[in-house]
């Protein structure tokens, strides 16, 4: 069976939300999944996982100025021998909820960059990104870009992360590593 690495921060539950939405829609394609949900406390330097026992890797992060927090960025990184880093033939998927209050979409852009970059660390392949609105704690945005997001994600939201598993799924099949591993 095809292993899936889920790891994620989160601070008023949205990116769990999406974490386990993403770990049922890769069950429903027959991975098995390790949701690994990173504290403020995780000791980055002595991690209880290693990318290399795993066939992909989703990572997620709430954004907090523009950034994925700091647990998450830094163990992605790890420490890389420096040389010139190929990332591949594995694959993997970076997400992030956000607020947006001011802008929207572009306010969640930097953060999935930076976690693009760190899985690259690691090297694999990127092969999709997702952005997810959620709450800002308990907080009224309704003035906000998306307005009141006190329920999200909600329903739809999660339909869309399906669609998008369901999406990166149709992408493996382009790829040998995952031909050749079924």
């Amino acid at each position: 069976m095809k292993k899936n690495l889920i790891i994620f921060a989160s601070k008023t539950g949205n990116t769990e939300k999406v974490a386990k939405e993403i770990a049922k829609s890769f069950e429903k394609h027959g991975w098995s999944n390790d949701l690994k949900k990173l504290p403020d406390d995780y000791d980055t330097n002595n991690p209880d996982f290693d990318f290399n026992d795993y066939d992909f890797v989703c990572v997620g992060s709430p954004v907090n100025s523009e950034l994925p927090l700091p647990q998450i960025r830094t163990v992605t990184y790890g420490k890389p021998e420096l040389r010139k880093l190929t990332p591949g033939p594995k694959c993997g998927l970076v997400f992030c909820t956000y607020a947006g209050v001011h802008l929207g979409p572009p306010e969640a852009e930097p953060a999935l960059k930076l976690l693009e970059l760190e899985l690259m660390h690691q090297e694999f392949q990127v092969i999709g990104s997702l952005a997810i609105p959620g709450k800002l704690g308990d907080r009224d945005t309704s003035e906000s870009y998306f307005g009141d997001l006190r329920h999200r994600p909600d329903e739809r939201d999660l339909k869309n992360v399906v669609l998008f598993v369901d999406d990166i799924m149709k992408k493996l099949k382009d790829f040998p590593y995952y031909q050749l591993n079924n």
